[in-house]
Order: structure tokens, then C-alpha cells, then sequence
């Protein structure tokens, strides 16, 4: 079937449009009765010292005495609002929402740094996003002591964020400076459409898994409708079993285990934003570490946990896993492809695998997070994205950016409100995100028998002889290796031929005896077609290289490789 000249647009089975509150963040958060919570609602606490704990009463309150601090001692904001960026390293703690917070309410701009940064990292972004104040968590404080000496900045310019029960600060390197003020500074009130959707609030700093990093600019308007468009499938699951007479009130807060990095959209939103309209309780663990992740949950009865597919993957394959995850009615996955088999492999270590399933979303920082998702009640088993939000609009493409036909892959382009206005101060990267006030996302899907699914990152792909390979389908495929803990794939280029590429395996076995190359080889070639073989190899190593959401880098693999065909040469 050849591509189509006129644009399929896919949109919300029912739902096309959907109408985006219009005003600001904070006040929808705080002073809004769409927002769930109550002043009383305990909206954070410390895994390790649930007493450290915060309720939105609190939180308000805190939100605005940061915002006057930053105001009367940074000038934040004293010229405008989206112009004084403010740049954020840190670990999950409970003051981080009130910090980003009260730097929007201020009127400056959160710029979120990987907590990975090196000092070089952190320098650049600082000065790419044209800061003069750094917030760091204490773990951070010598990165960011070091960046700002590079950056020109003062040892007052650099604050240093800390949660410790009954000794909450945000205090300058110099011990100078208390930024949390006695007085209270209120946010702006926003209702103008145009100024909510052309602000600009936070900066996400994409990934670079395949280049220098980009900031992505996120308004007003970005993340209320993130906020309104995600949590709609749930008030409206509610309102049925009210009407029906089936809906049992639960009797506490939803609670959700903080583990992913704030830097991230998932993260961000998922901790910082989201809880807050739907009145749940984010449980802080300071990051990700594999037992702590297992005790919190089981020790606090986790309701809601969204998590990435290599944390997934280690929950399928784990012997330690009894009954941690009993206590979840909400279970979600995306920052990556995950396939059926692993989806189906790790429903059954919740609970009785019987009663709560994974759920994916699909989305990017470009689009302030999720613009797919399975509705609260549905099921699904194939390892689709689930449907389209509401207000959101998706296109599958050719290189030619004509349309194809259904089961047809392409990339997939996104138009609605949740897509960024674009790239801090790069005019060039975003020019060339966007065709047609469609945004491009990057990312290989196809429309199946009703479904969407993402096969890979376009940059990603493969060619073999001209035809594509994904990693994504491959690395899936070996995850289900019994000895396989770990698996990505990179192609290394044919000696005869520099433009096909030969897929290579990087495996971390559970058992470095218990597989070899040649069965590795074997397992792959009798379950995919001829042109998927891994014809470049299988490496051994014992960990693979990944960023702080969990991403593997396969730029670091290629790198890697490119080193091992040298060698390799040199020995010839």
C-alpha cells in the first residue's frame, strides 16, 4: 500500500477536543476546585522518616515565603516573569515541590539538571540557560560549587537545598543567605490564554542519548493540560461507579513511591505536579536504589507506581519479588518500548496477577510527558501505548512525511497543547522539530488492529542490506533469556559495507557460565527473521551504560565498539 497524500489525523476515540483550564499552575493547584486536595491532605513524606511530612496548607504557605526569598534576595523575577532561570541539581526530597513552586510563583524559570551532572554537564547548562543561581541538594553541593566557579558565579549564588526534619533551609555555600523568607510573596494570577500558552515556567533538558542536550520549554499551559488531560480517565471511572453504586471511597490517600529522577518528566510531573490534583501522597525515597525500592514498597502498601521497563524487567525476573507489589491498583510504564512479553512477565509479580495490569503511556519532555495512556479500567495485554488523550492529535509519517497506511510504520507526529513551544534560545533545533505546527517526535510508531505501538527511536534503527532493524525488538526478544539480566543492541558498520549495519549484543547475564555467545545466536536466529541476526556479535559485559531515567546509552555502546573493531584491526 502506498503512503497517502492527505493527512490521516488519529485522535481520541470519543474525545476529540477537550478544553484546557485557563489559568496558571499554582493557582490550579492550590486554589482551584478541579484540584483534589485538601489543605489537610498530606502530600509528601520521607520514606526513611515518615514524620518528616509535609500537607498542602504547608505547602502553600512555603511556596510563597521560597517566592518571596528569592524575589527580595536573587531578584527572581523583579524584571518580569520567564526571563531569570534558576538551576536545579538534586536527589528526591520533600521541599523540591515547594522549591519549584516558589521559584515559578517568584516569576523565574526551573531549569532541571540531571542529578548525574559532572561539573563540565552543569556548567554548560547553566550557562546555556543563562542562570545566575544554582539549587543544589547537599549530595550536590561540590558539583555545583565547582560549576559555579566556572560559570563566574559567587558562592551566594549557589543555594543548598535541605529537608532534614526540623531543620528545613535553602541556604547559600557562604551561609549567608537563608532563601526561605519569614514574609510571603503570592504568585501572579494568569487567565489570559495567549500569556498562559507563550510563558515559560520550566526548562527539561532532553536527554542527549544521541547529542548535546536541548532545553525544552514548558509554559503554563504545557502542564495544566498535562495535569487536567491525564487525570480526566479516572474522574470519569469514578463518576461511572458512582452512577452504577459500585464506587467504594478508599479510606486513605493514593500513595506513590518517588524513585525516578525530578530532572525527568516522569519525575517532574509525576512527583511534583500530578499527586497534588488528585490528592495522593508521593513517599520520597532520596533515589533509586533496588532494596530500598522493594522494602518502601511492601512498608508502605504502594497503590499507584509508574516505572521504567528496565526496573520492570528486573520485577519480572527477581526471586526476591513475594508480595511488594500486592498493594498496587495502578501499575504504569513508558520512557521506552516495552513488548507484550515483558508487559505479561511482569503483570504477574502484582499481586496475583489477576487484578492490577501495566498500563504504557507514550510521550516525550517535547510534549510535557504522557499524550497516550490506557484509561483507569481497561486492559490491555499486547504491549500497545494505549489510546490518544484527549486534545491531542497524532500522525504516522514517511521519510517524505506523507502518511501511511494502517499497519504501516512511520514517525509519529504530534499536534496539541501539550507540545512545547520549543528549545531555549535554539531557534535551529526548533525549527527542525516542528513541520507544519506538527510537532515531529522522533519515534518510530505503527496503528495496528485498533492499537498504536512504538517500535523504536528513528535515529535508533538499524539497516541492514536496506532493510530496518530495531533494537528495541531485539533487546525485547533476548530480555526473555533465562541467564539474560540485561540486553541492548547497537549495530557496527560491515567491513565491506560502511552503510549496512551489523546488530550487536551487549548482555548482562545472570549467570556468566550458563551462556555463550553461540547461544545467545542461536536463540535469536530461530525467532526472528534472516536480516535481524546478530551478525555483529555478542559482548559480555557487566553493566550496561545507562542515564539517569534508566535509558540505555547506546551512544556510549557504539563508542564502545568502535574501540573493540580497532583492536580488533590492530591484532590482524
Amino acid at each position: 500500500m502506498a503512503a497517502s497524500s492527505v493527512e490521516r489525523i488519529y485522535h481520541h476515540p470519543t474525545q476529540r477536543y477537550e478544553a484546557i483550564p485557563s489559568m496558571d499552575l499554582l493557582t490550579l493547584l492550590f486554589e482551584s476546585e478541579l484540584s483534589a486536595a485538601q489543605d489537610d491532605t498530606v502530600l509528601h513524606f520521607e520514606a526513611k522518616d515518615p514524620e518528616n511530612k509535609i500537607n498542602k496548607a504547608q505547602l502553600s504557605a512555603l511556596t510563597q515565603n521560597i517566592a518571596h526569598g528569592l524575589r527580595h534576595k536573587y531578584g527572581i523575577g523583579k524584571d518580569g516573569p520567564d526571563t531569570d532561570t534558576v538551576t536545579v541539581i538534586s536527589h528526591g526530597q520533600i521541599l523540591v515541590p515547594a522549591l519549584l513552586y516558589g521559584i515559578i510563583a517568584a516569576g523565574g524559570v526551573y531549569s532541571a539538571a540531571s542529578p548525574s551532572s559532572t561539573v563540565s554537564e552543569l556548567a554548560r547548562q547553566v550557562k546555556i540557560g543563562k542562570s545566575n543561581l544554582i539549587v543544589c541538594g547537599e549530595e550536590h553541593r561540590d558539583v555545583a560549587a565547582k560549576a559555579a566557579k566556572e560559570c563566574g558565579l559567587p558562592p551566594q549564588n549557589v543555594l543548598v537545598l535541605d529537608s532534614t526534619k526540623g531543620a528545613w533551609k535553602l541556604q547559600s555555600l557562604d551561609g549567608k543567605v537563608n532563601a526561605i523568607s519569614g514574609e510571603k510573596l503570592k504568585w501572579r494570577t494568569i487567565t489570559d490564554p495567549v500569556k498562559l500558552k507563550s510563558s515559560l515556567i520550566v526548562i527539561l533538558w532532553s536527554s542527549g542519548t544521541t547529542g548535546l542536550p536541548k532545553g525544552v520549554m514548558l509554559s503554563h499551559t504545557n502542564l495544566v493540560a498535562e495535569t487536567h488531560l491525564t487525570s480526566l480517565s479516572v474522574r470519569e471511572w469514578v463518576a461511572k461507579e458512582m452512577e452504577k453504586g459500585t464506587f467504594e471511597p478508599p479510606t486513605t490517600s493514593p500513595t506513590t513511591l518517588a524513585h525516578l529522577p525530578i530532572s525527568h518528566i516522569a519525575g517532574l510531573f509525576g512527583y511534583l505536579i500530578g499527586p497534588i490534583y488528585s490528592a495522593a501522597t508521593v513517599i520520597w525515597m532520596r533515589k533509586y536504589n533496588w532494596s530500598d525500592l522493594l522494602s518502601n514498597l511492601r512498608k508502605y502498601k504502594i497503590t499507584s507506581f509508574y516505572t521504567v521497563p528496565s526496573i520492570w524487567l528486573r520485577i519480572s525476573k527477581s526471586p526476591e519479588i513475594t508480595d511488594h507489589l500486592s498493594s498496587l491498583e495502578a501499575a504504569n510504564t513508558g520512557a521506552a518500548p516495552m513488548d507484550s512479553i515483558l508487559q505479561q512477565a511482569s503483570n504477574k509479580r502484582i499481586g496475583d496477577g489477576t487484578k492490577t495490569f501495566i498500563g504504557q503511556t507514550w510521550g516525550l519532555s517535547e510534549t510535557t510527558g504522557a499524550v497516550t495512556a490506557i484509561p483507569k479500567g481497561e486492559v490491555d495485554l499486547t504491549g500497545c501505548i494505549g489510546y490518544i488523550l484527549p486534545a491531542v492529535e497524532l500522525r504516522i509519517v514517511d521519510e517524505e512525511f506523507r502518511d501511511v497506511e494502517p499497519g504501516q510504520e512511520g514517525e509519529l507526529l504530534i499536534r496539541s497543547p501539550l507540545v512545547t513551544n520549543g528549545y531555549y534560545d535554539n531557534e535551529e533545533a526548533t525549527r527542525g522539530a516542528f513541520r507544519g505546527g506538527w510537532f515531529c517526535s522522533g519515534d518510530i510508531g505503527v496503528f495496528r488492529e485498533g492499537k498504536f505501538y512504538v517500535v523504536d527511536r528513528k535515529k535508533e534503527l538499524l539497516k541492514y542490506k536496506g532493510l530496518q532493524v530495531a533494537p528495541a525488538e531485539l533487546e525485547n526478544l533476548l530480555f526473555t533469556h533465562p541467564h539474560i539480566r540485561e540486553a541492548a543492541v547497537v549495530g557496527v558498520p560491515a567491513p565491506d559495507d560502511p552503510t549496512t549495519d551489523l546488530p550487536r549484543a551487549y548482555i548482562v547475564a545472570t549467570d556468566r557460565n550458563k551462556v555463550t555467545e553461540e547461544e545467545v545466536k542461536d536463540f535469536v536466529k530461530y525467532r526472528v527473521a534472516p536480516y535481524k541476526q546478530l551478525r555483529g556479535g555478542v559482548v559480555f559485559i557487566d553493566e550496561i551504560p545507562k542515564n539517569a531515567i534508566g535509558k540505555f546509552l547506546r551512544k556510549d555502546l557504539r563508542e564502545r565498539a568502535k574501540r573493540e573493531l580497532q583492536a580488533q584491526k590492530a591484532r590482524l
